[in-house]
């Protein structure tokens, strides 16, 4: 997935939601599964305006896969 395609507002909400940088994407060290779930939410959200959150922190990992895959085709 291509960072550089969402929007400014897209990167805040994904800030917010997982409290931490977009930049710590990189940092191996990070925690990512609230990382990972924002975006996942972010990328629904544009299909679904209804789409919540707690949806996407129920995602399994294939999902999210198949979603992140997806957003690199657009």
């Amino acid at each position: 997935m291509d960072v550089s395609e969402l929007t400014l507002g897209e990167v805040a909400m994904v800030e917010k939601l997982s409290d931490q940088s977009i930049a710590t994407m990189g940092d191996e060290s990070a925690p990512k599964a609230l990382m990972m779930a924002a975006i996942a939410f972010v990328l629904k959200k544009r299909e679904d305006p209804k789409y919540t959150f707690e949806q996407a922190k129920n995602m399994k990992m294939s999902e999210l896969e198949g979603i992140m895959g997806d957003s690199s085709k657009s």
